[in-house]
């Protein structure tokens, strides 16, 4: 090695200890001691290990003997492992402990490579790692691209991959890939991956890694040792853990144990006897517990402070206070209602979406008039904008599209999956015909001095009309995978009716008009065209609106009605996710539910 390069290297250790060693690992620490973690081997989370996936049940580990090194179990898995492990349970801790002493090792060593810690989620799109490696080498460690590029190559670096869990969902299963397959291409790279144990668990693509570890919770003997080594000071605290089971549970991870150290040294000191003596000792209290721990959480990972610690605790307390009232453990976005308003608010809400629906409704008649005065038929283009008018005006009065479809004010229905009976299709479409036929009837007898084909008409629109009343259902998803999946997919639903109706009516009616034009003649389209135009849409838009889209409209208004009240965030979707990285949130699927169910009794009680 020349002295350019040690050069080199000795500015890539500095900048690994400054950058993430002292500047990130240490920090995140809270303050806190480090606490020997206990590791079981889970051969079953891994891709290449030939084991069933039912048998990642913690019951099928093989235990560690408590006291063994990480840096120690890395060396025995070949220097190429996985590390799960809980929200909280340490995987901070274990990182600072192998860096530390593959540091150690670097300084000692010119031969042994250098640990970078790299924060998968920065990991934004599907490509091979390495490129990705490089550009963090440039980007965080001011690292020249193409040394950092040789370096991987050589070996030089040792990649320490946190947080695969919180690579964007759709992007994990090919970041999992791009992981393997860099595994492929690099054999003698060592190689860390660390990820929660619940996410990791529901990832189809599993990591080919030499070996994977779980970390264990802290056993009672772990606890009072770490309480003993910190002083009589801490004598309450054991005391409250002793009286408390609840307490005992939520100190055996690393986390919970250093916020309750740090929360019980912030209470009032008891009264002093006259001889010096304490007068009792002092009980901790989940209250006091989950104020220290709401504070911290909100500030973790204090770089990304799209949302003020303030902001993220008032509106996890009005979230908590809505989940009380409505009984319901875990948030789905789809579960926000009217109802969360506040009582003044809920009528503005449902006249603003009738107001919406009316003038949706309207601008469906539009086209057909703007097309009559191209064709010059003015009363032809002031009927049709009249009818629109009172056609627009009935659903939006009566809550309802014609007969069955409903559109609702008062709450949000979801429609976040279709289903269709082709029995009841064919037999609507019948009855819808017939019904039409003999509206067509009576309108044509009463404006019998025009030659628009009525008949042809309504009984096209009639068709379209039974058959997608008759056929259609709606539903709703069985399981939902993504937050907003149920609003997004209601989306979705409300233009794919859309299409589909407009398609049918627009061939029954071109059927119709074809029809009435062998027996009348092709001037009669100049009649028939402004009608169907507003035929087409209205019946599009209609459906397009009780079958989704006004479910997403609503829920679109009432987000902004929230937050305009100061309720959620803006991106509130964003912010339930960061709470989620914080540990204040768990993510379930498609929805979210308080890490504790006394972190949700603490928020639904504050003021």
């Amino acid at each position: 090695m020349d002295e350019q390069e040690r050069q080199n290297r000795a500015v890539m250790l500095g900048r690994v200890r400054s950058v993430w060693l002292a500047g990130v690992l240490e920090e995140s620490l809270h303050g806190g001691e480090i606490i020997d973690l206990g590791f079981a081997y889970r051969p079953a989370a891994l891709g290449n290990s030939g084991l069933p996936s039912w048998q990642q049940a913690s019951e099928y580990d093989y235990l560690l003997p408590l006291g063994t090194k990480i840096e120690d179990v890395f060396a025995a898995a070949e220097r190429v492992l996985l590390v799960l492990g809980e929200p909280g349970a340490g995987k901070t801790t274990m990182l600072l402990q192998l860096v530390t002493h593959l540091l150690a090792a670097a300084e000692a060593d010119d031969n042994c490579p250098i640990p970078a810690v790299f924060a998968l989620s920065a990991y934004r799109d599907d490509r091979p790692l390495s490129d990705w490696l490089v550009d963090q080498l440039a980007n965080n460690y001011e690292l020249p691209r193409r040394l950092a590029a040789q370096w991987i190559d050589a070996g030089r670096f040792v990649p320490l991959l946190d947080g695969l869990d919180e690579v964007d969902p759709a992007l994990r299963p090919a970041c999992a890939a791009a992981i393997n397959a860099f595994r492929g291409q690099h054999p003698g790279v060592w190689l860390l991956v660390t990820a929660r144990s619940r996410d990791y668990q529901a990832l189809a693509t599993r990591l080919h890694l030499d070996k994977a570890i779980v970390l264990q919770p802290l056993t009672p003997e772990q606890i009072d040792a770490y309480l003993s080594r910190r002083g009589p000071r801490l004598a309450g605290l054991r005391e409250s853990l002793a009286a408390d089971p609840t307490l005992r549970e939520l100190a055996q991870t690393p986390l919970m144990l250093s916020i309750m150290t740090l929360a019980y040294r912030r209470m009032p000191e008891p009264v002093s006897s006259g001889d010096g003596g304490e007068m009792g000792g002092r009980l901790l209290t989940s209250t006091q517990l989950f104020d220290v721990y709401a504070e911290r959480m909100a500030r973790y990972r204090s770089k990304d402070m799209r949302f003020a610690p303030s902001d993220t605790i008032a509106w996890l307390t009005w979230l908590a206070k809505q989940l009380t009232r409505e009984g319901k453990p875990t948030f789905f976005l789809e579960d926000m209602q009217p109802s969360w308003l506040a009582a003044g608010d809920r009528p503005r809400l449902a006249r603003s979406m009738r107001l919406l629906v009316f003038l949706l409704l309207v601008a469906a008649a539009l086209p057909a008039t703007f097309l009559a005065m191209v064709f010059g038929r003015w009363g032809t283009a002031l009927a049709v904008l009249l009818v629109g008018l009172l056609a627009a005006a009935v659903p939006t009065l009566t809550s309802r599209f014609l007969l069955r479809a409903r559109l609702p004010f008062q709450r949000i229905e979801t429609v976040e999956s279709l289903n269709w009976s082709w029995p009841y299709g064919a037999l609507g479409l019948g009855i819808g015909a017939l019904g039409g036929l003999a509206l067509g009837a009576l309108v044509g007898w009463l404006d019998r001095w025009s030659a628009t084909p009525w008949a042809a008409l309504l009984t096209a629109a009639g068709g379209a009309l039974g058959a997608f009343e008759a056929g259609l259902r709606p539903g709703d998803l069985r399981l939902r995978m993504s937050p907003g999946q149920g609003v997004a997919q209601s989306l979705r639903s409300g233009i794919t009716v859309m299409t589909r109706v407009m398609t049918l009516a627009g061939v029954l009616l071109a059927l119709a008009v074809s029809a009435a034009m062998l027996i009348a003649g092709r001037t009669i389209i100049i009649a028939a065209a402004p009608w169907m135009v507003w035929l087409l849409a209205y019946l599009g838009v209609g459906f397009a609106l009780a079958f989704g889209l006004l479910a997403y409209l609503h829920h679109a208004r009432l987000r902004r009605v929230l937050h305009d009240r100061g309720h959620i965030a803006e991106e509130y979707p964003a912010f339930l996710n960061q709470t989620a990285e914080r540990n204040l949130l768990r993510k379930v699927g498609g929805g979210y539910t308080f890490v504790h169910a006394l972190l949700l009794q603490y928020f639904s009680g504050r003021v």
